[in-house]
């Protein structure tokens, strides 16, 4: 068998299938039940010629050592941040994630939702990145493959704990530093050494990468808003401000259908007419109130429309 899918000592074959919503019609597969009690498997997607909501399993190529392993609970419950990519490091790092529970194992019957915030704490440390270099845990190069992504923890709380735990991350990998001196040399300032932002739309939950070249990474935090009468807790018209990314597209104002391109160009309409003017800021804002600038809190207030999709959310992505 290759790197890939050779069998850990102790571990067997079952049916396996992940812990989908149930919105999804989810094909069994197989995973591999290690001595820790934890699952090793590939991954689920929809097939190419599959319905929207449709999902099988990847399979297991013979023959190639590299390939997306996850580890998850018997019952369906991601239970690594990280992805590994044989079959045997995945297996390992199993192995470890199970000896810090409690007993040392995932026992059969587990209380998942006891038990699986214990696993995903354990996982996220820098001993279980599956990279290395020089004997020390590394983010990877990003010149194929060798990428360290991780999967965003489902708490703000358990966020701060991950990036804490491995400090400094890489200033940037290696595919996109040539570009990034390029961008330089251009007058731009790019800070490739961010963590993904715990804001961002999409992000928490999903596979992301610590180092990725996007507008954060390039200091484009462009936010286009507009000044506008509030009222505050007594009922007093004050100053406020309402302000969005750009390129955003928030239902019941900019059609989510609308190209991404003629996007800014929405935006700019609509705050013409709400506000009589347009104020486009490229630093780092909370609404259009630059993020370090002083103001006086007592004539600050929200306007427009607040909450997840609302206007004062500015996604950095």
């Amino acid at each position: 068998m290759s790197a890939g899918t050779s069998q850990a000592a102790g571990a067997h074959e079952i049916e396996f299938a992940p812990a989908f919503p149930n919105d999804l019609k989810v094909e069994r597969g197989i995973g591999y039940l290690q001595p820790g009690g934890l699952v090793v498997h590939t991954g689920w997607s929809r097939p190419l010629d599959g319905a929207p909501n449709e999902r099988s399993q990847h399979p297991a190529y013979e023959g190639s050592s590299v390939q997306c392993w996850n580890i998850s609970t018997p019952d369906g419950h991601r239970a690594s941040r990280f992805p590994y990519l044989t079959r045997p490091d995945a297996a390992s790092a199993a192995a470890r994630i199970a000896a810090r529970l409690p007993g040392g194992l995932w026992p059969s019957g587990a209380d998942t939702a006891a038990l699986l915030p214990l696993a995903l704490e354990a996982s996220g440390t820098p001993d279980m990145l599956p990279l290395t270099h020089k004997d020390k845990p590394n983010w990877g190069s990003g010149l194929g493959g060798d990428l360290a992504d991780f999967w965003m923890p489902d708490t703000r709380a358990a966020y701060e704990r991950m990036i804490e735990a491995h400090g400094r991350i890489p200033k940037n990998c290696q595919a996109c530093a040539k570009r990034v001196r390029a961008q330089k040399r251009l007058g731009w300032m790019p800070r490739t050494s961010h963590w993904p932002q715990w804001s961002v739309q999409g992000h928490r939950g999903q596979l992301v990468r610590p180092h990725c070249y996007c507008t954060a990474c390039m200091r484009m935090d462009v936010t286009m808003g507009t000044f506008g009468p509030g009222v505050d807790q007594e009922g007093e018209t004050v100053p406020g401000s309402m302000a969005i990314y750009p390129y955003s597209a928030v239902p019941g104002v900019v059609d989510p259908d609308v190209d991404r391109g003629e996007r800014p160009f929405a935006w700019f309409t609509y705050f013409l007419s709400e506000g009589g003017c347009v104020v486009i800021d490229e630093r780092p804002s909370v609404r259009l109130w630059p993020v370090g600038v002083r103001h006086d809190d007592a004539l600050f207030c929200e306007t427009g429309v607040t909450g997840e999709f609302g206007l004062d959310d500015v996604p950095n992505s």
